[in-house]
This record gives structure tokens, sequence and C-alpha cells, in this order.
């Protein structure tokens, strides 16, 4: 019963905040972060009953043999759900002050509570279909979020081409499914993972990880189907939030782990998925040096993350890839909280070229994303440090030595475009009231508020942010700087905790250097890119000529970083405006000359036949009686005949 509360919580949430939220009004934060928390605090409940031998199930409907679906609660699902609840709770929390005064305040957290409740059927299901049924809601509830403000346009076009996006990788998943549906007639996990190697032969494992990477591709927004992610930043900040740290994004890396025990089985699929997460990693840090929007910076590096948690479950390192998924969702949602602090209190102000000294306007906020800041680029001490290191020396010991070196370099380029962004925001002159057009920004109409808030003004805000906004903040310091202690040392308890864990202990193959010296060229090379920002964005010198540099940088971009690889161009040219193309010759050629003329050539045929018969109907019984002598005569001679050619 805890184990169905966990889960089913925070959907009661979401419909009493949908049903009664013009009633609840106010109460409908609060509601639904209570929801959020109670759950997570059941989840804790139950880490005695996850971690024992069998785990935790919790059966719910039989149908055919085979098909049973429940809940299970095992190490790693217990890892998702505590973050999901979590931090989650925390999100909620802050949400309250960010989005006081939205004229949907309750509409939003029915909303979120449902994406929280969309991620937990995704984890908590003991079997593919309940997966893929919370594939789809996950799917979903991003769509709602995405778009919250639908009276943007640029938010529902992000929302549309999310929910799009997330389609297609359902549909390589639903095939992967077909696949173990014919081979095993089964569909819980134990099942699964059972029929590999006499069932499920290595080329039907291959073709099931193919289905089911693509679902991950998708949803964890790897190259090429990433470019979905940074428009979803149309989204309030907490949106942001949930779906970078603590939920949608995180599912493909989770997939993965889930099914490591085919992926363990198939080189191929290790190969696939390792080589096309590095190759996010880095085309994700490449990306974010040429952001100066801090929510799309902050997107990129969320694409670059979770392409090293991919590369690093995908070539067999799961305790690394999971656990840099643990410490990835405390200091991304740090990250983009502060960032929601910044944004709240310069009235919706996102671009970084027009902020500047609010490190002495905004400590908390500073303080906040300098940690945030140093646990991403893997600064010793830092959860970041631990996690990443145990990527990228695990894709060495698991003898994939350029996988290596991309994840090497991508620490380097993190550092850089994440001190850029905090020199740039927060050291040198506030440079909200320069002109636009001076810093090489377009200028655009403005849009509707955020969270109440009127247009952009040209001082920042001078009202602090809520206090309750502050407190979230403040409690993910703790896990960010600390929790990566957990997995210090050949023995520690994160390698404890997943020992013996299904297709986690595949073997390694010897490392081409020791982890020490391995660690060491890290470092070197995050402080590389360190050095580098700083030379550029952290000087006297060039905090004082600010503006000129920025607007020179503006004009340098190469064109392929600025359209973001023309990924969006490739896929209109060769989705979009094809599929416009077949519509518009469908729309000229087969509705009015095929199907339209098909049913005009019904309506013409029946009322032909409908004349002909009426011709026969003269009133005259001699011509029924020829009608009928006409009609034993017809069926004599066919008779007749076929006798005849069968003699």
């Amino acid at each position: 019963m805890m184990l169905a509360f966990v889960w089913l919580a925070p959907l009661a949430g979401g419909i009493l905040l949908w049903a009664f939220g013009p009633q609840l009004r106010s109460w409908a934060g609060p509601i639904g972060s209570a929801l959020i928390g109670a759950s997570f605090l059941a989840t804790c409940a139950l880490w005695g009953s996850a971690t024992a031998p069998g785990a935790l199930h919790v059966p719910l409907v039989s149908w055919l043999h085979g098909w049973n679906f429940g809940l299970q609660l095992d190490r790693l699902s217990l890892i998702w759900s505590l973050i999901i609840t979590g931090v989650g709770f925390l999100i909620h929390v802050y949400s309250i002050g960010y989005m006081d005064g939205d004229r949907a305040f309750a509409r939003f957290f029915a909303y979120m509570n449902f994406f929280v409740f969309a991620m937990l059927t995704l984890v908590l299901s003991d079997n593919v279909i309940g997966l893929l049924v919370g594939w789809g809601l996950v799917g979903l509830a991003s769509y709602f979020l995405i778009g919250f403000w639908f009276d943007r346009p640029s938010a529902v076009a992000a929302a549309r081409k999310a929910f799009v996006m997330n389609v297609v990788g359902d549909v390589g998943m639903m095939f992967a499914i077909f696949l173990i549906v014919a081979k095993l007639g089964a569909i819980g996990y134990a099942d699964v993972f059972a029929g590999v190697g006499h069932a499920l032969d290595s080329g039907t494992v291959f073709l099931i990880c193919v289905g089911l990477f693509v679902g991950c591709a998708a949803k964890s927004a790897q190259v090429p189907l990433h470019t979905w992610l940074p428009d979803a930043m149309e989204g309030p900040t907490p949106v942001s939030a949930l779906i970078h740290a603590a939920t949608m994004v995180t599912a493909g890396v989770y997939l993965i782990a889930r099914f490591a025990p085919l992926w363990s089985a198939s080189a191929e699929a290790r190969e696939m998925a390792g080589v096309i997460g590095g190759l996010t990693a880095i085309s994700g840090a490449v990306l974010g040096c040429v952001q100066w929007d801090i929510k799309r910076i902050l997107a990129y590096s969320t694409m670059s993350q979770i392409g090293y948690m991919i590369m690093g479950v995908g070539v067999g390192a799961f305790t690394g890839g999971v656990f840099h998924f643990l410490t990835h969702a405390f200091f991304k949602a740090q990250l983009f909280l502060g960032a929601g602090i910044i944004i709240h209190a310069l009235a919706n102000q996102q671009d970084v070229r027009r902020m500047g000294g609010l490190r002495t306007r905004m400590p908390f906020a500073f303080l906040a994303m300098l940690v945030g800041v140093l646990a991403i680029c893997g600064v010793p001490g830092f959860s970041g440090f631990f996690s990443k290191d145990d990527v990228i020396y695990g894709t060495l010991a698991a003898g994939h030595p350029w996988l290596y070196a991309v994840g090497v370099l991508t620490a380097g380029i993190t550092a850089y475009y994440m001190f850029r962004l905090l020199f740039v925001t927060f050291f040198g002159p506030y440079r909200g009231d320069v002109d636009a057009a001076a810093l090489g920004i377009a200028v655009e109409p403005s849009g509707p508020s955020v969270a109440g808030h009127h247009a952009e003004e040209e001082e920042p805000h001078h009202h602090a942010p809520p206090g309750l906004m502050n407190v979230p903040v403040a409690i993910l310091i703790l896990p960010t700087i600390f929790i990566g202690w957990l997995d210090f040392g050949e023995g520690s308890p994160w390698k404890q905790f997943f020992r013996g864990f299904p297709g986690f202990d595949a073997a390694a193959t010897s490392a081409a250097m020791p982890e020490l010296a391995s660690t060491g060229l890290v470092l070197a090379v995050v402080a590389a890119g360190f050095t580098l920002a700083y030379a550029r964005y952290g000087t006297t010198a060039a905090l004082r000529d600010a503006v000129a540099r920025l607007r020179n940088e503006t004009l340098r971009t190469p064109p392929v970083l600025v359209h973001a690889y023309y990924f969006d161009a490739a896929y209109e040219l060769i989705f979009a405006r094809s599929a416009r193309a077949l519509g518009s010759w469908f729309d000229r050629v087969i509705d009015p000359h095929v199907i339209d003329a098909g049913v005009r050539e019904v309506a013409i045929s029946s009322e032909w036949l409908g004349h002909l018969f009426r011709s026969f109907q003269t009133g005259l019984v001699r011509v029924y009686a020829l009608s009928l002598v006409f009609g034993v005569a017809c069926f004599v001679a066919y008779y007749a005949l076929a006798f005849g050619v069968s003699r």
C-alpha cells in the first residue's frame, strides 16, 4: 500500500488541483507541494524494503499468461524515485514564490503534480508496457508545461516540437516491445532478462536495444533528436528545472540502466550508445559556448551532461553513469533555480549581456550559482568531480580511448562556458542600462510577463525575491557539495549499493593509465578551460570594455554554431517541407480527383442503377413473367455450360 501511495499521491494532487483550482486559489501551491513531499517521505520509509533481496513488488493486474502488471521498487528505481519526489518537492516549493501572481497558478501545480506522477509511472513499473505508458505520459506532461504560457506562439511551437520528437522515440520503443512480446510472450523485466542468451539471440538483443535507444535519444535529447531541448526553455523556469534535473531528460539514462543485462549482452549496442552519448556531450558543450540566454546556456549544459551519462551507461560504466545522474540532479536544479532568482528579480531578463555586477546586488544568487558551477565543472571536493571522473575513467576502463578523449575535452569546454556565464553575469559593471544594439542584441517585442511581472525594465528590480524561493536553493547547496563523497574510494558506499544488481557487474577491460593519472589530466584540462574564460571575461581589462568585446564576439560567432549545426534547418528541409508539399499535392490532386471523385461516382452510379431498375417496373404481368423466364434461362445455361466443361 505504501508504494501505491508513492505512485498515486501526485496523481491525486493533479486531479484535485485541476478540478478545484479556482476555489483553492493560493492554496494550490502548498497542497501540490505537500502531496509530493508526502510521496518523498513514503519513498524514504520504503528504503529497507527496496534494498532487501528481491526488492519490493506490488502486483496490480493479471491479464494473459505472462502479462502481469505491477509496481517494483528496487535499488535503481529507489534512486530515481527519491530524486523525482525529493528534488521535485523542492522545485514545487520554489514555484510557490516564482509563480505567485500568475493567473493560472492552480493549473501550473496540477500539471507539475501530473508530471511527477507520469515519471513515477515510468520508473516504478515492473514491465515494458507500464514503462511505455509512463514514457508517453511524461511526453504529454512536458507538452502541457512547456506550452504553459499558451498565449506565446513561441511556447506553443516549442511544446509541439517537444511532443512530436518524443513521439518519434515512442515509436522506436514500441517496436522494441513488439520484438520482446513476439519472442517471449511476456512483458515483465524478469522474463526479459531471463530470455537473454536463449530466447533472445544476439541479433534480436541488438534490435531491441536499437528500438529502446531511439526512445532514449528522443527523451534525453541525444543527437540528432536533441533540438527540442533548448526550445523547451519557453516554459517557466521551475519547469526547466524539473525537466532537466529530476525527470524527463534523465529517463533515457534510466532506460539503459534498467535494461543493463541487454546492453551487457550486445557489444554493438554499447558502441552505439557510447558514441552517440559522447557526440552529444561535446556538441552540447560547444553550443553552450555561443549562447547568451542564461536558460539556454544551462539547457545546452544539460544536453552535454546527459550525453556524459548516456556515454557512461552505454559503454557499461553503469554505476558511474547513474551516479552522475544523482549529482547532476542536485547541481542542475540549483543552477536553474538560481537562474530563476535572477530572472525573477530582473523582471524577466534572461540575456546575460544585459546583466553584470550582480555579485554585490544578489549575493545569495551568486553563491548558489558559484557552487553549482564548481560542481558541474568537476572541481575537486564538489559532487560533480566524483561522478564525472567515474564516467570518464569508466569509458577508458571499458576499452574506449576515443570516447575517453571526448569526455576529457568536454570537461574543459564545460569549465570554459560555465565560468564565462559566471563572469559575465556577476562581475564587472551592470549592463542593463546599456543600449541593446550596442551589445549586438536583436530587440524583439516583449512578450507576456513572467510570474505576474511587467515587461523588462532598464534598471534591475529592487525588490528581493520571495524568501520561499531561497530556501530550496539553500537546501540544494548541501548535496551539491557533499553527496559526491558517497563514491569516494574503491569500496565506496555507492559501489557497494549497486553490487550484484542485474547487469551492473559486467567485467571491464584494463585501463590504459592509472585512475589517478586520468584524474590529473581531466583537472588540467578543466583548469585550462577556466583560465581561458578568466582571460576573456574575468580580468579587469576585459570587464572594463565588456560592451565592445561582447558585441565583437557576437559578430564573430560562426554561423554553424549560431544555427546549432543546422539541425532544425535540415529537419525543415527534409521533413517539414516535403510533408507540406505532399499535403499540398494531396489537396490539389488526390482529394478532389480521387477521393471526392470516388464519392461522386458512387452517387452517380447509384442514381443510374436506380433509373435502370425503375425502368423494369412497368406494372405489366407479361413483362414480369418474361423477366422470370429470362432469369431461369440464364441459370440453366450457366449450369449446362459448367457441367459440360467439367465433363
